[in-house]
């Protein structure tokens, strides 16, 4: 999705996690500040873009990242806003280009398990070997599921357009493949990737960032929102008391909220 604006002030770049695509960031197209250009992409595999014949990992997305950027010819200071695993994609995209990231929006993802803590049981249900394909790719279980991590639940008409993209087991391999691509295991192939994703952040400490959550997420829970405030230190923090996993569909103000932080936040950094 591209609103089309010719980018005076910026450019929006928004990552979807798995099993959504760029339908979530509908409202932040639609509410954009002036001079704006707000790119919602498709990850490969997912939404409606080109199904593939093998697995991407997470440094392959990362790459698509870059060339998706490039092939648009987005130019000048660009602010990038990710959900659940386009967090990591984002951010490691971000760390490649510190000198052109203006601000870093983040809703409900994570770059580490806590100390000691589990991986979510909703994850390690569906990487199971038993469950894995059965659950994400032969039937819609896990893409119906996550349209039901909100509160209040979503319109039919909402989790219809969620899972429209994902309408046969075809259209599903990349949503159980995302959820085997997790590296939930030391010797995972991408637990490379996503340690030094995970560095990396140190690195944007001058990077204005904002974190919208919704805490009653049974999957990036409260460990995952502190350990995000440890490494990103300088983060503005919106919690919303309710929300769930899909907080920009729990809460559509969200989207509201992180425009008015972009003219404040970022507007104020940029050279006059």
């Amino acid at each position: 999705l591209d609103n089309g604006v010719a980018a005076t002030e910026g450019t929006l770049v928004c990552v979807h996690g798995n099993p959504t695509w760029s339908y979530l960031w509908r409202r932040f197209l639609a509410s954009a500040a002036p001079g704006w250009r707000v790119v919602a992409v498709d990850q490969l595999g997912m939404g409606y873009s080109e199904r593939l014949e093998r697995p991407r990992t997470l440094a392959e997305r990362i790459d698509d990242l870059d060339s998706v950027t490039a092939a648009l010819g987005i130019t000048g200071r660009i602010a990038v806003a990710a959900h659940d695993w386009g967090g990591p994609i984002s951010l490691g995209w971000a760390e490649r280009h510190q000198d052109r990231v203006a601000g870093v929006i983040l809703a409900n993802t994570g770059v580490s398990l806590p100390a000691g803590a589990p991986a979510p049981f909703l994850i390690r249900l569906a990487r199971s070997r038993l469950l894995h394909d059965l659950l994400c790719v032969r039937t819609g279980i896990f893409v119906r599921g996550a349209a039901w991590l909100t509160r209040p639940p979503l319109s039919a008409g909402v989790r219809a357009a969620l899972r429209a993209p994902y309408s046969s087991a075809e259209h599903r391999q990349a949503v159980g493949d995302f959820v085997a691509d997790i590296p939930l295991a030391a010797n995972h192939p991408s637990r490379a990737a996503l340690d030094r994703v995970r560095s990396g952040l140190a690195d944007l400490g001058g990077v204005p960032v904002l974190l919208l959550w919704g805490p009653r997420d049974p999957v990036f829970s409260q460990p995952f929102l502190r350990d995000m405030e440890y490494r990103l230190p300088q983060a503005d923090v919106h919690r919303y008391a309710g929300a769930s996993h899909l907080v920009t569909e729990d809460v559509p103000e969200a989207a509201d909220h992180a425009w008015t932080w972009i003219r404040t936040r970022i507007y104020e950094l940029q050279p006059t």
